[in-house]
């Protein structure tokens, strides 16, 4: 299997777990950048339909709200293991997302490998999740699928505060590794 073989297995296996409230796209198109011209006028000009090369990155998979096409988890794919360039790049990218996508959340999952390499936690800035994906089995996928879900709730948390202008009395973040979501199930 490659990478790219890799996502579209991913991408079919997550839109069966997922069910109806929300879609996987892959490779999508998500805007990094807005500007204001000299006339005034935001570009991209239509952030509705962003393109690749005008202030937009492509994701791997993409993870909207049904109902809205809103944006709400990106996962990049990396299959056979990742370099600390990948961790480095993509975590980047991440944060040039949350820019504009504050709620978003933003994702690695690494096809055919059992684990999570230390370099990721040295390098990462912007990932929000990691997971090994040794093979696309029901077990690990479910374990994945737990993730996304409630990664989805927190990017629907985060638009609501915004949105809603909330107050918020507090807030936690909490690392949750692989044996202990195991125990979960």
């Amino acid at each position: 299997m490659n990478e790219t073989e890799f996502k579209l297995e991913l991408k079919q296996k997550l839109e069966d777990k997922l069910g109806n409230d929300y879609c996987v796209k892959k490779d999508e198109n998500l805007i990094y950048k807005v500007i204001i011209d000299k006339n005034l006028h935001y570009e991209p000009n239509n952030p509705g339909n962003p393109k690749r090369g005008d202030y937009a990155f492509q994701t791997d998979l993409l993870i909207e709200k049904r109902e809205s096409n809103l944006p709400l988890v990106v996962i990049e794919t990396k299959y056979g293991g990742f370099s600390t360039h990948d961790v480095l790049t993509y975590s980047t990218k991440a944060l040039r997302h949350k820019e504009i996508y504050p709620y978003i959340r933003y994702g690695l999952v690494v096809g055919g490998k059992d684990k999570i390499d230390n370099k990721f936690f040295t390098h990462n800035v912007g990932f929000d999740f990691a997971f090994a994906l040794k093979e696309i089995y029901d077990t690990d996928l479910q374990i994945l699928k737990t993730i996304i879900l409630e990664q989805l709730k927190s990017a629907e948390r985060l638009l609501d505060i915004f949105t809603n202008k909330k107050r918020v009395d507090g807030f936690s973040s909490t690392i949750k590794l692989k044996p202990n979501l195991k125990k979960q199930e």
